[in-house]
């Protein structure tokens, strides 16, 4: 079901095992990319692991992240 105002959807109601499907890909994405930077001998910052698992638990959108830690890095 879309929820939305003057015909514009902004929203979506899904079944509980859909978002539960949708956090878990999230949540093995996250980990697959802390995994690979650890292969690489690195460690994601604690900024970024925050960001991270706002993201994982759908708080925040992939592009909501990456302006976030494109600010944070560049005001470092």
């Amino acid at each position: 079901m879309f929820v939305g105002a003057h015909r514009k959807a902004v929203g979506v109601l899904v079944p509980v095992q859909v978002y539960e499907e949708l956090r878990g890909e999230r949540e093995r994405g996250v980990d697959d990319a802390a995994g690979s930077l650890r292969a690489e001998g690195l460690e994601p910052s604690p900024v970024a692991s925050g960001l991270a698992d706002l993201f994982a638990r759908g708080r925040i959108t992939a592009g909501q992240m990456e302006a976030m830690l494109l600010a944070y890095h560049r005001a470092a």
